[in-house]
């Protein structure tokens, strides 16, 4: 199979999917509730600005981009370290949005591209996938 190249006609676009999670402390779900999230496909499209998550679809959404510390950001917005949220990195990307998408008002985008957002105490990780 040949690669695709942009001037190919075909889009290609990447979308994410649940594969993992972790339960802060004081979290109000518990290993249900979070596994029943698992493998949920995530769709994020800043080109048609936007968030498709669990059934659910936010519009005209506008995305702002910021880098930040990681550690200072877990303890000044979840009043954790970030290696409770299981993040080794130093710097973080924060998205913050104006969907009211549970997790997606302000989501992480770490250095390996995995995405980061966080549901009644619980860390939801999102691994890209591509799709053609």
């Amino acid at each position: 199979m040949e690669p695709l190249r942009a001037d190919s006609g075909t889009s290609m676009r990447v979308l994410w999917t649940v594969s993992g999670y972790k339960i802060g402390e004081g979290a109000a779900w518990g290993e249900d509730e979070a596994r029943k999230m698992l493998f949920k496909p995530l769709d994020i499209d800043t080109e048609k600005a936007r968030i498709t998550f669990d059934g659910r679809t936010c519009r005209n959404v506008i995305f702002d981009k910021k880098t930040v510390n990681a550690w200072e950001y877990f303890e000044r917005v979840y009043q954790s370290a970030s290696r409770t949220a299981g993040i080794d990195d130093e710097t973080i990307e924060v998205v913050k949005t104006d969907c009211d998408l549970p997790g997606f008002g302000e989501y992480i985008r770490l250095k390996d591209r995995r995405l980061v957002i966080q549901i009644k105490g619980v860390f939801f990780f999102f691994e890209p996938a591509l799709n053609y």
